[in-house]
């Protein structure tokens, strides 16, 4: 079930997001940095985030309710390199998506990103860019069958790792929409 997420789902969702970075950050991000994230860290994040209204989340829920993964987007914070303030390419961003790692490969990515776009449409925001890092070869294959375009490239620090991200992008998000 996929549903608009609550507070009561912060323990849920931080514990998705802390599994789906552990399990698809290995080897690219420093471990020590990946062992230090904290369950109590990360709720205190996402009480923040969910508090400041910037983002939209939508949770991907078991049948006993539990929280599977998510999604959070919104208005687009990292444009990709030569968009415009005044006229961004693209009008919203995908700040995460993250799924517990025993139910990858089960379509949920693809129905968070559809309710994630669908939003944005009914919102008059029909295109949508994301982050990647570079040697995620699961997310970038993902993105990439969902009909992310590769749009441009950066640089990020996340703990002590300097790493490449790849910006992926749709210009129009019509094919994502169930």
């Amino acid at each position: 079930m996929i549903r608009q997420a609550t507070h009561e789902d912060i323990p849920g969702i931080a514990a998705a997001h802390i599994e789906g970075w552990q399990a698809a950050y290995g080897g690219l991000v420093d471990q020590g940095y990946l062992d230090s994230l904290t369950q109590a860290s990360r709720e205190a994040d996402w009480r923040g985030w969910l508090a400041s209204g910037e983002s939209s989340v939508w949770v991907a829920a078991g049948p006993d309710g539990a929280v599977d993964g998510f999604v959070a987007y919104g208005r687009t914070k990292t444009p990709p390199p030569g968009s415009s303030n005044i006229r961004p390419t693209h009008s919203a961003e995908i700040y995460g998506l993250y799924l517990r790692p025993a139910i990858w490969r089960q379509g949920i990515g693809g129905q968070l990103l559809g309710r994630a776009a669908q939003n944005l449409r009914e919102a008059k925001q029909k295109s949508l860019c994301l982050w990647v890092l570079d040697g995620n070869e699961r997310a970038k294959a993902f993105y990439e069958k969902m009909g992310g375009q590769r749009i441009g490239k950066h640089m990020v620090d996340i703990g002590p790792s300097h790493l490449k991200e790849i910006c992926y992008g749709w210009r129009d998000t019509a094919g994502l929409v169930p």
